[in-house]
């Protein structure tokens, strides 16, 4: 934190570079908590096993599976990672971290977007552990390498958007359980309403409706050609408008948010 007090001449200027150094400390946990590294890796392991395996066996097609449903449960993975920001800004509201930020001379949105900086370079490591899982399991990516890096980059727009999201619903509960359970009834139909698991083909015409509108369902299929050279089509851009369009609405939200509560 002293380096947090040479900008008090300051305080409004650096946002970033104290967010960046607030991103540090949200990180330090994972060096001092192996743990918790370790829950983090575990997770998309876990889902990929469990969906792509069992879902091979039931298709008798373990390739094709993989194929398919590797890029939709990368991005389930990652949308469910979000909503380690609220849950962090929840637990700090709990055990007084907020009040510490409030004597500091720093910009009111340093603490997001150290928060959400860290949380990530941490989705980073999901999407890294979840392609690695990917290739045990039979997945093959069919592109070139910048497509693939298009790929993992959108995946960390979209989520860092959606982290904002994730924030002001942290900093609107009063306990993390809260934070969580109101997370998880925005994920669950954003989700597997998609079209992330199974093509809009096969559903009736009511749900097909909300897959096409799904946001989730764009950037899965985004991923999915970026990744196995399938068609791409307007996909990318409606994904990247649905992350402007989510970080524009709740950056200043939980920015608001945030300021009401250190006051």
């Amino acid at each position: 934190m002293t380096s947090l007090a040479s900008h008090r001449a300051r305080p409004r200027s650096g946002a970033l570079i104290q967010g960046l150094t607030l991103a540090w400390r949200s990180l330090v946990p994972l060096r001092n908590e192996p743990g918790r590294l370790v829950q983090l890796l575990l997770q998309p392991i876990f889902m990929i096993m469990l969906f792509v395996c069992l879902f091979g066996v039931m298709t008798g097609n373990q390739t094709g599976t993989a194929q398919f449903l590797l890029p939709g449960v990368l991005v389930q993975v990652a949308l469910v990672a979000t909503n380690t920001t609220g849950m962090n800004l929840a637990e700090d509201i709990g055990n007084g971290v907020f009040d510490r930020f409030r004597s500091l001379p720093i910009a009111r949105s340093a603490p997001l977007i150290g928060r959400i900086l860290a949380d990530t370079l941490t989705m980073l490591l999901t999407v890294t552990a979840s392609l690695l899982t990917g290739f045990v399991v039979g997945f093959r990516v069919r592109t070139s390498l910048a497509e693939t890096f298009a790929g993992v980059t959108l995946v960390l727009l979209f989520t860092f958007a959606l982290s904002w999201a994730s924030a002001w619903i942290g900093l609107k509960a009063r306990s993390v359980a809260s934070m969580q359970g109101m997370a998880t009834a925005v994920l669950l139909p954003l989700t597997f309403g998609s079209t992330a698991f199974i093509p809009a083909t096969n559903v009736p015409g009511w749900l097909r409706w909300w897959m096409d509108v799904n946001p989730v369902s764009h950037l899965a299929a985004s991923l999915r050609a970026l990744l196995t050279g399938g068609p791409l089509g307007a996909h990318l851009w409606i994904t990247l408008a649905w992350a402007i369009a989510i970080a524009a609405v709740f950056f200043p939200l939980a920015v608001h948010s945030y300021t009401r509560r250190i006051r």
